[in-house]
């Protein structure tokens, strides 16, 4: 009996209920009983379902993450647990919550890597048992409840209005110098003023002589 693996793929060859080879991409041989499980090593990326995690000072807020994960070892994958991609999820969510858990919940989303980090550096060593090389964790959302985003944006729109306000204060402080300075140059030179008169007049009129006729 032929078996062809591509590229991606490891055969893990069992005789007899028992394991016998791991197969490499090519084509092989076997005898007609053997079993064999295929087992696409490429790497992939996995995003467990969110979790709502409440942080140190008592706030739930909801996080997802994305794992990048290959198979390393495709005997241990296939052999150790029924379902490694669900013991990786449940080791995911477990490592998560605990990064989470030791932070107050504005100090979640600036801590993203951080919080990745923590979490790899927890999974990793575990998943190894299930054949399983976690390459990256990284934290794509954080939500804050609705109560806190509204208070959010309520202090960003007061931000924005109390920086137009000091705006126009700082225009306004402007003009009243701007008038207090032409105010005290007009009393140190009374000339000025007429000067300033003749520049705003609309109509000269100039006196010619006449001719003689």
């Amino acid at each position: 009996m032929k078996h062809t693996l591509m590229p991606w793929e490891r055969g893990v060859v069992f005789r007899h209920g028992e394991l016998v080879d791991v197969l490499a991409p090519g084509r092989h041989r076997l005898r007609w009983r053997d079993v064999v499980d295929r087992v696409d090593v490429r790497p992939r990326s996995h995003t467990p379902a969110w979790q709502d995690i409440p942080t140190s000072d008592g706030v739930l807020i909801r996080v997802t993450l994305v794992v990048v994960w290959a198979v390393a070892d495709p005997a241990m994958f296939v052999r150790t647990v029924a379902e490694p991609e669900v013991e990786l999820h449940l080791l995911v969510q477990v490592a998560l919550r605990t990064a989470v858990l030791t932070r107050a919940h504005d100090e979640v989303d600036p801590s993203r890597e951080a919080i990745g980090a923590e979490t790899l550096a927890a999974v990793a060593p575990r998943a190894v048992a299930f054949g399983i090389e976690v390459r990256e964790v990284a934290v794509r959302d954080v939500v804050m409840p609705s109560e806190l985003r509204k208070a959010a944006l309520a202090e960003l729109v007061a931000r924005s209005e109390a920086r137009a306000a000091l705006e126009r204060a700082r225009g306004e402080t402007a003009a009243f110098r701007s008038l207090l300075n032409a105010a005290r140059l007009a009393e140190a030179h009374p000339a000025l003023l007429e000067l300033r008169a003749l520049q705003s007049a609309t109509t000269v009129v100039v006196n010619r002589p006449s001719t003689p006729t």
